[in-house]
């Protein structure tokens, strides 16, 4: 049926259905694209710092530095850590770890959650060796470790100094060559440790003076062994070894990504983003913000075909 307008012209209706398709789509715009916006936003430098670019725990560098760690007898059995100025000079404080000659452990544990299955997690680590530092021992010497909970056996990741070079072992065999070292030199290391039972998912990246030295090593039992590891820090050797050995950390930094442990004294600030995995295994923001442009997107080409097709009806009806 045609309506008339007071100059006697028919005035063409367009179905109430288009008319609330139209609507409804309109309104989904009006919320999705400001939304999709902001998100870009977001992701600009003078956005402030999201939750993924705060550390998780860094070294103090005043008062007592071994206040943030847990210790035990069993850690110290062969060597107590101290408090000592920085070698770089800065006037902030530091920790020097020794070993004599058949002395075996003297380690640490930053006082930090234990690292479970799908947790993701980056390291920033500073430490300078003593000038008579034994790096030609041909025997495992370790600086670094995640060690797992069962009593036996070697952690499924390691740092350790031997032969010379600086290595990655995983459950003490599976070396990665991370490059030479001597006494005397400045170990600058970054890491991502992707932790999983799974040997397809527990991944280890490494930056070394800022430079990628390992991408995505897979250790073949995994980098968890059992449920959780726990992060060792100082010396640990073996006691065969009858030469002293003494090393001064200098800084340590963990956190949930890239950002969140970079340090302007240390490597880790010349890595590019873009050289790094993502911080989690889940994705990033930016795969929410692709779906929702798509989706936008979508939106804006059907509310243009039902526009065009009411414009269409009204033509018929007039």
């Amino acid at each position: 049926m045609r309506t008339y307008d007071p100059a006697g012209r028919a005035v063409g209706r367009r179905p109430v259905g288009v008319t609330v398709v139209l609507a409804v789509l309109t309104a989904l715009l009006v919320a999705l694209v400001p939304g999709a916006l902001l998100a870009g936003g977001a992701s600009a430098s003078t956005a402030p710092p999201a939750d993924g670019q705060r550390p998780l725990w860094v070294m103090p560098d005043s008062g007592d530095p071994l206040a943030a760690f847990d210790r035990n007898d069993y850690n110290e059995q062969d060597g107590t850590p101290r408090v000592v100025p920085s070698p770089s000079g800065s006037g902030q404080q530091a920790l020097e770890f020794s070993l004599d000659g058949g002395g075996e452990r003297s380690e640490v544990q930053p006082r930090i959650p234990m690292q479970r299955e799908g947790d993701v997690q980056y390291y920033s680590y500073s430490a300078v060796l003593a000038d008579d530092f034994p790096t030609d021992v041909t025997t495992w010497q370790l600086l670094l470790q995640w060690h797992h909970f069962g009593d036996s056996g070697s952690p499924p990741v390691a740092v350790e100094v031997r032969d010379n070079r600086l290595m990655l072992s995983a459950e003490g065999e599976d070396r990665q060559d991370l490059g030479p070292v001597r006494g005397g030199d400045r170990i600058d290391l970054t890491m991502r440790i992707a932790f999983s039972r799974d040997s397809d998912r527990g991944t280890v990246d490494v930056w070394r003076d800022g430079d990628r030295v390992l991408r995505g090593y897979k250790p073949p039992g995994g980098t968890l062994l059992d449920q959780s590891d726990y992060m060792k820090l100082g010396l640990y050797r073996d006691e065969s070894i009858d030469e002293p050995a003494r090393l001064v950390l200098e800084d340590l930094r963990i956190g949930p990504s890239l950002a969140s442990v970079r340090s302007q004294e240390s490597g880790s600030s010349a890595i590019a983003e873009d050289d790094a995995p993502s911080s989690t295994s889940g994705g990033s923001d930016d795969g929410t913000l692709s779906t929702a442009s798509w989706v936008a997107g979508g939106l804006l080409v059907l509310v243009v075909i039902l526009a065009g097709a009411a414009l269409r009806n009204r033509r018929v009806h007039r």
